[in-house]
Order: structure tokens, then C-alpha cells, then sequence
């Protein structure tokens, strides 16, 4: 007989006015961006908070008598910026801090992948806790999906093809989703959240978070590859331990460097044939290290401009590009 799946959240419904200084912040899982913080602080310093931060209920040693749960950047932003009180909403102690805060940030469309893959990881293992907490019986297919990940898992350091390892511990998760949350495809399609999204995740966490748990936030916040996906995929494609770690560390010790600068550096790529770039090829590498050092927010605003830039007989190819990129992101699924 099935046991009841615990609780996840308990909110109370009434919205708190707290002096931030009541707050205590623990461990988080996500990477802490001052300038968005003070982005936010500002904005409900001017315009008030729309969503209110989500507390419990501190022990009674405690240095203060509230533990927030998520809403670290709105927190920190009332403090900076010296907001008396902020809006809040408590749960039950009960609750699975690390689940809500994980839930609450993988739906937003602000998040860096790395972090995206910090809080899918930590929804995936909420799920296999609960999911060990209750029993049931699984269908034959998920029973298969369980035993293959729990053999792949079993050889993982004699796995020739990564690939291998993250399609069974995608299909894990899919059936520990189903079971524990209820998971629909076209829901989780439509928050982002679809089987492909969730392999990839997985695949970056276990390539860039868990071998270097005191590196990637500083990865994550990098200005010119944090948020380039394609990017940490080739970081996460470099099969040296050692030479990730280097690189990992050569990027945050030089937030203006490239990647393309870093890999040369610690003569991880070279260019092809080894000569100097000339003509074209050199007006092309100026523009495209160019670009990488722009914010996400800089590079939105003058697309019109490069599209405006391109001779009308490239633009058919540049369509071409981007709709592969696009579908490459999985931007939209």
C-alpha cells in the first residue's frame, strides 16, 4: 500500500510585511548576481514588490526568527537599496525547502543554464527521495527505464559514450516525474521543461557542477560565457578533468576573456593549419569575439542592426542559422 507523499508546500495564504533583518539566508543552490539584486531592489523601491519571498519558520536558537526559501535576489536587492520591510509568505517547516526553491527558479525564463541545471538536478532528486518514500507498483516499461539507469549508474566510470549515461538517467527521471508530480509532456513542454531540455540539464550538471561544486557559480556569472549555452557544452565536451578545471578557473580569473582566448591560452584548440588568420576569416573572428563579450540584453538590442548590416543575398542563410540555433537551444519548446 502506497504511503502519502509528503507535503511540499504549506502557504499559509497571508502575506507578511518582514523587516529584512528578521531573514536569515542559508545555503542556496542557485549563483547570487549583485547587480540583478540591486536591479530588483530598485525596481520595488520605486514601483513596490509584485511576488513575495517565501520564508519558514526559523528554530528556536536561531539568530533570527525567519529562514527564507526562495526570493534571495529580492532579499538582498530590499537590503541594498534599504527597504524597511518586504512582502512574505511562510511554509510549514515540514516543507522541502530545497524542492521549492529549485521549483520556483527552473520556470523562470531568467536563468542562466547552469543555474537551470542546478535546480532541475535538485527537482530530480526531491523526486527520487519521495518517490523512495512511497510504494506502488511501476509499470514493466518504467521498471526497465529504473533498471537500466541503475546498471548504467553501477559502470559509470567504464562508460565509452557519455551520451549513453545521460539518455538513461533522462529516462529515470522522466518516470520518477511521472510518478511523484504528475508529469505531462505537453505541460512540461509548454514550462520549458521537456525530456530534451531535462538531458541536457543533467548533462551539464554532472560535466560542470558536481566535479567543481566551488567553480561553476563563478562559471555561471562569467560575463561572456555564462549564459552561452553552446558554449558550456563545449567546455563540458573537454573529456580532460583536468583541463575543464584550468579552463573553468583561467575564465573566472579573466571575466573579459573568450572562451576561443581561454582554450588558446592553455593550448587546448589551435587554429586550423596553424596559420594566422587573414582577410575574411580575420574580420569574422574580430566580429564574433566582439559579440560574446555583450550581455544577453546588449545583443538583443542591436540584432535589428546586424540583420540591417547583411547583404540581402545572406539573409536567407542567415535565417537558416538561426532556426537551427533556435531549435539546437530548444528556445520555445
Amino acid at each position: 500500500m502506497a504511503t502519502a507523499a509528503k507535503k511540499v508546500v504549506e502557504p499559509t495564504g497571508v502575506v507578511m510585511a518582514l523587516s529584512p533583518s528578521e531573514i536569515l539566508i542559508g545555503d542556496r543552490l542557485g549563483a547570487f548576481h549583485p547587480d540583478k539584486a540591486q536591479a530588483l531592489g530598485q525596481l520595488m523601491a520605486e514601483d513596490g514588490q509584485i511576488v513575495p519571498i517565501i520564508v519558514r519558520a526559523s528554530g528556536p536558537r536561531a539568530a533570527a526568527p525567519w529562514t527564507l526559501i526562495a526570493g534571495h535576489h529580492r532579499l538582498e536587492g530590499a537590503r541594498m537599496v534599504g527597504l524597511a520591510i518586504i512582502d512574505a509568505i511562510a511554509v510549514e517547516n515540514g516543507a522541502d525547502a530545497l524542492q521549492i526553491e529549485a521549483m520556483e527558479n527552473a520556470a523562470r525564463p531568467s536563468r542562466s543554464p547552469l543555474e537551470r541545471a542546478s535546480f532541475v538536478r535538485a527537482i530530480a532528486d526531491a523526486a527520487e527521495a519521495r518517490l523512495k518514500e512511497q510504494h506502488g507498483d511501476l509499470s514493466p516499461e518504467q521498471i526497465a527505464i529504473r533498471a537500466r539507469w541503475d546498471a548504467m549508474k553501477a559502470t559509470a566510470p567504464g562508460v565509452e559514450r557519455d551520451v549513453d549515461l545521460v539518455d538513461a538517467e533522462a529516462d529515470h527521471t522522466r518516470v520518477n516525474f511521472t510518478r511523484v508530480y504528475g508529469w505531462r509532456d505537453e505541460v512540461a513542454k509548454a514550462i520549458g521543461m521537456s525530456i530534451e531540455s531535462v538531458k541536457k540539464d543533467l548533462a551539464l550538471y554532472r560535466a560542470l557542477i558536481a566535479p567543481f561544486p566551488d567553480l561553476w557559480r563563478g562559471l555561471a556569472t562569467h560575463p561572456a560565457v555564462g549564459e552561452n549555452a553552446s558554449a558550456l557544452r563545449d567546455i563540458a565536451a573537454i573529456g580532460d578533468l583536468g583541463d575543464r578545471q584550468a579552463l573553468i578557473e583561467s575564465l573566472i580569473a579573466t571575466p573579459d576573456m573568450t572562451l576561443a582566448q581561454a582554450m588558446d591560452g592553455l593550448d587546448l584548440s589551435k587554429p586550423a593549419g596553424g596559420a594566422a588568420p587573414t582577410g575574411a576569416t580575420k574580420f569574422m573572428n574580430n566580429t564574433t569575439s566582439n559579440l560574446v563579450r555583450l550581455s544577453a540584453g546588449d545583443q538583443a538590442r542591436i540584432a535589428p542592426e546586424i540583420v540591417k548590416a547583411m547583404k540581402p543575398s545572406a539573409l536567407l542563410a542567415l535565417r537558416a542559422a538561426l532556426d537551427a540555433r533556435i531549435a539546437e537551444e530548444g528556445i520555445g519548446e
